[in-house]
């Protein structure tokens, strides 16, 4: 299954929807920076439309909850180190599991994060941008 059939499924079986609702509130809180980044961009001589400029100010921002993102890492370690602990047969060093699992998931991670925030607004994207106008 590819990255995006599983962000569909999830999308569908609507477990993405604290994700939904952390877009919805990040959009609202940052309507005048997405406008001015759009004006930036103009000024350019770049000209986007409603929707690229979102993506791209959202690309810029790379989160949509910090604290959230950390608190759904935090769990995605505890659960490498109940992994390990089974597969070791004793409780794992959590430090050593949360740098291992830092050093290499947590890019990975956050460049799906990412993905899944961009699909969640263009498969509601009108929606989000009335939330804009």
């Amino acid at each position: 299954m590819s990255e995006l059939d599983e962000i569909r499924e999830k999308y569908e079986a609507g477990r993405l929807e604290r994700l939904r609702g952390d877009l919805e509130r990040f959009l609202l809180a940052h309507r005048s920076e997405i406008a001015a980044y759009r004006a930036a961009e103009r000024a350019r001589g770049v000209e986007l439309d409603d929707a690229a400029a979102v993506k791209l100010f959202l690309l810029r921002q790379r989160t949509v909850n910090p604290q959230g993102d950390i608190l759904e890492q935090l769990e995605e370690i505890r659960k490498e180190a109940w992994i390990r602990g089974v597969r070791e047969g004793r409780p794992p060093d959590e430090a050593a599991v949360a740098q291992d699992w830092a050093r290499c998931y947590s890019a990975g991670w956050r460049s799906h994060r990412l993905t899944t925030i961009v699909y969640v607004f263009e498969r509601e994207k009108e929606r989000f941008l009335q939330l804009l106008r």
